[in-house]
């Protein structure tokens, strides 16, 4: 089974590659997802992050207040490396269970894992290969505030959190370029399935 990890940047379009890949036949883990559910009231994600974070984490509802938090780790990179020490390994558990379950019923699947984080935090060495999606900064920061979640100091914060893309570009197996339209983004997509997808060895 093969099992490939997809990384990128903050507004780089790794959400609209990954749909790609999806169409196209791969089955997708997607680590922001599976980071959501492993804090979901009750669960021992979330009660480890509000023993490190106290109140602050929590919104009147019981689930995690991931704007506030957001706040807290990106002015703070020591509380960063905290949450991510509480996040990653629950998050490995599950891409695991999943993954094995995937090929359970489906012995020639390809299992993208979507991670923004693949590289920093050493997801990659559970990836056969690993893709890497760049987009020019200008592009970056215009599609950035064109959502209209973040600010334009926000975005920037974000942005230097990150590794620099061309980190990634240099650790990456297949590097898709999304500055340009989707349709050419989407051809290259083709061309890296035809290269990870089953029967190519």
């Amino acid at each position: 089974m093969p099992m490939i990890g997809l990384t990128g940047g903050l507004a780089t379009g790794k959400s609209m590659v990954s749909s790609m890949f999806v169409d196209l036949g791969a089955y997708l883990l997607d680590c922001d997802i599976l980071a959501r559910e492993v804090v979901e009231p009750g669960t021992k994600g979330q009660d480890m992050v509000i023993r490190e974070f106290g109140g602050l984490a929590l919104k009147p509802d019981g689930t995690l207040d991931r704007a506030t938090l957001g706040e807290i780790v990106f002015d703070d990179p020591a509380k960063r490396k905290k949450l991510e020490s509480i996040l990653h390994p629950l998050i490995r558990k599950i891409i695991k269970t999943r993954s094995g379950k995937i090929v359970d019923r489906d012995p020639g699947a390809v299992v993208l894992v979507d991670a923004i984080a693949l590289f920093e935090s050493g997801l990659n060495r559970m990836m056969e290969e690993s893709v890497v999606v760049v987009c020019e900064e200008k592009i970056r920061k215009q599609r950035a505030i064109a959502r209209g979640d973040l600010s334009v100091a926000q975005i920037d914060k974000r942005i230097n959190a990150q590794w620099p893309l061309s980190k990634k570009a240099e650790l990456a197996d297949y590097i898709i370029d999304n500055s340009g339209s989707p349709e050419q983004t989407l051809e290259q997509v083709k061309t890296v399935w035809a290269k990870i997808r089953p029967g190519r060895r």
